[in-house]
C-alpha cells in the first residue's frame, strides 16, 4: 500500500497529513511554525513518530505560504527555505511537489461539500469562466483558477502583497500611520492577523480613547489579533468591532480588485480562518459593500459569485490531491 504525504506550512502553524493512497488518513497532526529553525526539522519530527517510523513515503506535497520558483521555495513570514530534490534524498520521498498556499486551496474548493461553502453574493455563474481565491490568516494569498476542459488549471500568485488603496479618509491616515512603520504598505500589511493589530493600534491612537484593559491583557497574553476578534463578537468592545469593521471592509475593497482583474464568474472564494470564524460579521453587508463599490464597474461585480469556506482544511485536501495526482 501507497502513502500520501500532504503538508500545508503557514507562518503560524504547519499541518501534517500521512494517508493511504485509498484516502484513509493514518496520523494528522499539527505544529507551530516559530517553534522550529527549518522545515527540515518539523519534518524530522513528524516522521520520527514511533506509530509512523515504518511507514515509506511514496509521494509528498508540501504547500507553503509563500512563492515557490522550480524546485525551490521559500516560506514568506518564516525563515525556511525548501528545496524538493534535497527532501526527497533525505527523507527517502519518492515523489515531492512544492507549491504556494494558496495553489493548494485552490485545488482543495473542488473537495469542498456544500455545507462547507457560505454564498455571500449568488452572482449570475458562468460554469466554464475562471474562479479566484484570496483569503487572509498569517498573510494574504491569491490564486487564479482557469477552465481546463474538465479541470482546473491553477495559477500561484503574490497578488496580496500589491500596494494597499485607501478607499476613504480614515483609510488614507491609516496608509500614512502605516507608512511611518513600514515604509511600503501592502494589503497584506493590513489584511492579515497582524493586520487586524495594525488597524487596531492606528484606531487607539487616532482616536485617543482608553483600550478596555482585560482585552490588553488578552492581547498580551494569547494571539492579538484573535483576542481583538473575540472582544469585538463576544464583548461588543467598541474599539476592537471598529477595528474589525475596518478590516473587513479593506478585505471586501481587495477582494473586488482580484474580481476586476481575473472577472471570476465561475465563483470567487474567500478563504483563511478569519473569515470563517467572524462568518457572521462578514455576512452583515461591510464586506460585499466595499466588494461592489467599483463605480462604473458596480454591476459587473454585482454578477460575480461570491462564497466563503468554512473548510479550516482545504489546503491540506488540495495538498493531498496534488500528493496524489503526482504519484500517478
Amino acid at each position: 500500500m501507497r502513502q500520501l504525504l500532504a503538508v500545508d506550512i503557514g507562518g503560524t502553524k504547519t499541518l501534517f497529513q500521512l494517508s493511504s493512497e485509498q484516502g484513509e488518513v493514518i496520523l494528522e497532526q499539527e505544529y507551530p511554525s516559530q517553534g522550529y529553525d527549518s522545515f527540515d526539522d518539523v519534518l524530522a519530527e513528524f516522521v520520527a513518530q514511533q506509530s509512523i517510523k515504518d511507514y515509506s513515503i511514496d509521494s509528498a506535497c508540501f504547500a507553503m505560504a509563500g512563492p515557490v520558483l522550480g524546485r525551490e521555495g521559500k516560506v514568506t513570514n518564516l525563515p525556511w527555505q525548501l528545496n524538493a530534490d534535497e527532501l526527497a534524498a533525505k527523507f527517502n520521498i519518492t515523489h515531492v511537489h512544492l507549491c504556494n498556499d494558496f495553489e493548494a486551496v485552490a485545488y482543495g474548493i473542488s473537495c469542498l461539500t456544500d455545507d462547507e461553502i457560505v454564498t455571500l453574493q449568488q452572482g449570475k455563474p458562468i460554469d466554464n469562466a475562471p474562479r479566484a481565491v484570496i483569503g487572509a490568516g498569517t498573510g494574504l494569498g491569491q490564486a487564479l483558477l482557469l477552465p481546463e476542459g474538465k479541470q482546473w488549471r491553477v495559477v500561484p500568485t503574490e497578488g496580496g502583497h500589491t500596494d494597499f488603496a485607501p478607499t476613504d479618509s480614515k483609510q488614507i491616515l491609516l496608509l500614512e500611520h502605516l507608512i511611518e512603520r513600514f515604509g511600503h504598505v501592502s494589503y497584506e500589511r493590513v489584511v492579515s492577523g497582524v493586520g487586524l493589530v495594525s488597524i487596531y493600534e492606528f484606531l487607539r491612537a487616532y482616536q485617543q480613547v482608553d483600550e478596555n484593559p482585560d482585552l490588553r491583557q488578552a492581547m498580551m497574553e494569547s494571539d492579538p489579533g484573535e483576542a481583538i476578534s473575540q472582544y469585538a463578537l463576544e464583548h461588543q468592545d467598541t474599539l476592537a468591532l471598529e477595528a474589525l469593521d475596518m478590516f473587513i471592509q479593506i478585505y471586501g475593497a481587495q477582494a473586488g480588485n482580484m474580481a476586476l482583474n481575473v472577472l471570476p464568474r465561475a465563483g470567487l472564494y474567500i478563504a483563511g480562518g478569519i473569515a470563517a470564524k467572524n462568518l457572521q460579521r462578514f455576512k452583515q453587508g461591510g464586506f460585499m459593500d466595499a466588494f461592489i463599490a467599483k463605480g462604473k464597474m458596480m454591476g459587473l461585480v454585482k454578477d460575480i459569485p461570491v462564497r466563503l469556506i468554512l473548510q479550516p482544511k482545504v489546503g491540506l485536501l488540495g495538498a493531498r490531491q496534488l500528493a496524489q495526482q503526482i504519484m500517478v
